[in-house]
């Protein structure tokens, strides 16, 4: 018997950028952590290529994104938007040179977005 499952490359693309830019990392330092080129994880987050199950397996470990909330757009139950990763987003490691104002205000900026988020079943 053989399962046949279609992929939504576009979707899964879209949340792994997602989870990326959270972690504030860019496609240059993820591609040196996965092993992989720059330019494929471009086409995966774009939708052009679909993702390797291994390559998502990984990019969940390197960044700790939910795997199910990356493959499927599902959290696990009791959770939200809030638990696209499994640890919190370091925001302030983004720039150390934010200032203690920037580095507020990016806090808040992104609390308010996973409100929003939430609010719109996102």
């Amino acid at each position: 018997m053989q399962l046949k499952i279609e992929i939504d490359k576009k979707s899964i693309g879209s949340r792994l950028k997602t989870a990326r830019e959270l972690h504030g990392l860019t496609q240059e330092k993820l591609s040196e952590e996965m092993g992989c080129t720059s330019k494929y994880i471009s086409k995966v987050e774009n939708g052009a290529s679909a993702p390797s199950l291994p390559f998502v397996i990984k990019f969940s470990e390197i960044t700790g994104s939910d795997l199910n909330y990356l493959l499927r757009g599902m959290y696990p139950k009791g959770e939200s938007t809030a638990m696209l990763v499994r640890e919190p987003a370091p925001i302030y490691e983004i720039s150390a040179d934010l200032s203690k104002k920037s580095r507020k205000i990016c806090s808040e900026v992104m609390t308010k977005i996973i409100e929003v988020l939430e609010e719109n079943k996102v």
